[in-house]
């Protein structure tokens, strides 16, 4: 039986060998980062794959693996991965998140399509493919517009549009680099009010929080696929009306409760060694 990790190669390498050790399973890591920062004893095999983030080298080679083993559990730590590891537990028939329920963690726009429509107050958002897409959001809204990158890590913003000569301006050279690329993009109206971020299931999860907030978190998890034992981070933002609306929510895998979201995705309880049956 085998464990398979994802690691994109985001930040330090965690210790995954040390939170999955008593297991009994085998441990196979797939990785981007070169050879000389793992340290290849702590695994049983360690495949370092330079195409990682932008090739189909990682699936091919589970896919492969599972007709020579028995793949029991995957993990995936990074948000970009967590829809890669869905769709192959469910080719694979693993245990665990399938792909259109980590859609609703890794893509916001899938976040606040399931917010709405179980009444969750939530920021609005919607996809950006083409040009008109903008002027759409825009209309619907009212100025400014924040554009973000919809599959990068943290969907970092590309851009703040105050009238409509800033997104002539924006798009002036196309919103993709060719005319076959369809642009990662998505837009929300501007937010400038109080942010929070809190973590639910985890060591942190006793929060003092505002009115509302609670409330608020409580009602978006609810509403969404979460997987037991495992910790999210829900991210918040304070509207002008004073009403608290969810940003985001992801696993907190990055953050101190990564070795529980791991040994979850894993087939372990997070408190003891038990298997999970």
């Amino acid at each position: 039986m085998t464990i398979v990790i994802l690691d994109r190669a985001v930040g330090p390498l965690p210790p995954y060998a040390d939170w999955l050790r008593d297991s009994g399973r085998q441990l196979v890591l797939l990785t981007g980062r070169p050879p000389e920062e793992v340290p290849g004893g702590d695994y049983d095999r360690v495949e370092c794959l330079p195409g990682y983030a932008t090739s189909t080298e990682v699936d091919r080679y589970v896919l492969d693996l599972a007709e020579r083993t028995a793949v029991s559990a995957l993990v995936a730590t990074a948000t970009e991965d967590l829809v890669r590891a869905g769709a192959l537990r469910e080719c694979l028939g693993v245990a665990g998140q399938g792909r259109d329920a980590a859609l609703a963690f890794a893509d916001p726009v899938t976040t606040r399509r399931l917010l709405a429509g179980a009444g969750v107050p939530a920021v609005e958002r919607g996809a950006v493919q083409r040009i008109s897409d903008l002027y759409w959001h825009a209309h619907r809204w009212g100025y400014p517009v924040r554009v973000r990158e919809r599959k990068k890590a943290g969907w970092p913003t590309t851009a703040v549009l105050r009238d409509e000569a800033d997104v002539r301006a924006y798009t002036r050279g196309g919103l993709a680099p060719d005319l076959v690329s369809v642009p990662a993009l998505m837009a929300e109206p501007w937010t400038a009010g109080e942010r929070r971020r809190v973590v639910v299931g985890g060591t942190a999860a006793n929060r003092p929080e505002p009115p509302g907030l609670s409330s608020a978190v409580d009602a978006a998890l609810a509403a969404l696929p979460v997987t037991d034992g495992c910790p999210y981070l829900v991210e918040a933002v304070r509207a002008d009306d004073g009403r608290w609306l969810v940003d985001t929510v992801t696993p907190d895998v990055d953050g101190d409760d990564r070795r529980a979201a791991v040994r979850v995705q894993a087939g372990l309880v997070p408190d003891n060694l038990e298997m999970i049956r």
